[in-house]
């Protein structure tokens, strides 16, 4: 068996795990796999077409936000300290909870106890990701240095990795004795995008915004005007962040019309969002012009800012100008640059799968 230990800070994590567990099946559809995470067993459901178990599970925190652009560092280690203080109990609560299902491999993006797990179990445990929890929690240290001591725990946990398959536009991640780079790991939507407007009854002649702010939205102060030629979509999850008028996306909407989330971006003219890895490699997979803003104090948003004005069509819109609704001239600007695909390999989920089949003695 495969387990998953799955971060709950945002999708990004989430889907990215199910890409290589998907081209694991691709190869060997008879692994079972088992996902470990606080994320609801739906999103599971929906990206994913073969049996797996889902247990709530949480090892780790992220970061914790008023809204997808607000990070609150002193919350944050507040927090996790707390957490960090049942690390015993945790682990072992893990190691009874998974013995019984004698696990060959884990898999963890990127919860730093699930190594100590596989330690003790004493199955290889690889992470997939492109930064680390030390190196976010480092930066909120310097303010508030009382915290440096979970720096270093976290540190410990991650040098217990067999090994990292380490993803571009990555961070600090010397914490790992072992590193495999890989290509980026992302959706590809499958269905043409005249053909995703058409299912979901989109405006064929308007240009699509898709905001994506991930589960915790935003807070807009104002809306923008009715911007003529422009439709915006939001799926249920940022559904609070929709402006009027705004075309809601359920998932039983793409569910009926057999779509997944990557189609909706590659539907789209451009996809409106702060930087976090899942939407910045899944505009640079489809070729979608992005417009992002700042997203708080997150060490990992400058090597995706980096990667968007590298590989993508792109606008920036403030904080300001983003909750006031002042959003023409960003999407102006993100509109009068050509469409373009980037020439960087996306087969990560491809490369890492079998890299795991390797441990898995496939």
């Amino acid at each position: 068996m495969l387990v998953c230990y799955v971060s709950g800070h945002g999708f990004g994590h989430a889907v990215r795990v199910m890409e290589v567990v998907r081209a694991i099946w691709s190869i060997r559809p008879d692994v079972p796999v088992a996902f470990r995470t606080p994320i609801d067993r739906w999103l599971f459901e929906f990206n994913l077409d073969g049996p797996f178990v889902h247990d709530l599970c949480r090892l780790d925190l992220g970061a914790l936000q008023a809204d997808s652009l607000s990070v609150d560092p002193e919350a944050t280690l507040r927090t996790y300290a707390a957490l960090a203080a049942r690390k015993e109990a945790l682990i072992a609560a893990e190691v009874d909870a998974l013995a019984p299902c004698r696990p060959s491999l884990i898999l963890a993006d990127i919860p730093a106890l699930a190594f100590d797990v596989a330690t003790r179990l004493g199955v290889p445990g690889v992470a997939l990701t492109n930064f680390s929890w030390d190196w976010i929690y480092a930066d909120y240290t310097r303010d508030f240095p009382a915290y440096a001591h979970l720096v270093e725990d976290l540190r410990a946990s991650y040098a217990k990795a067999t090994l990292l398959l380490r993803l571009p536009l990555h961070g600090d991640l010397s914490a790992f004795p072992l590193i495999q780079d890989i290509p980026f790991v992302a959706r590809k939507a499958s269905v043409p995008g005249d053909d995703v407007r058409r299912r979901l009854s989109l405006p064929r002649h308007e240009r699509l915004v898709l905001l994506s702010f991930g589960g915790i939205g935003i807070a807009l102060r104002a809306v923008p005007p009715r911007l003529r030629g422009v439709t915006f979509i939001v799926t249920e999850a940022g559904a609070d962040s929709a402006p009027p008028p705004c075309r809601v996306v359920s998932i039983a909407d793409m569910s009926a019309a057999g779509l997944r989330y990557q189609d909706l971006v590659g539907a789209s003219d451009a996809v409106m969002t702060k930087p976090g890895y899942g939407i910045v490699a899944e505009c640079l997979t489809n070729g979608t012009p992005i417009i992002y803003t700042t997203r708080g104090r997150f060490a990992e948003y400058p090597c995706l800012v980096e990667g968007i004005q590298r590989y993508l069509p792109h606008a920036f819109i403030s904080n300001d100008d983003l909750y006031a609704g002042r959003w023409q001239a960003a999407l102006d600007a993100a509109f009068a640059q050509e469409r373009r695909r980037p020439a960087v390999a996306v087969d990560g989920a491809q490369v890492a799968a079998e890299t795991l089949l390797r441990f898995l003695g496939a």
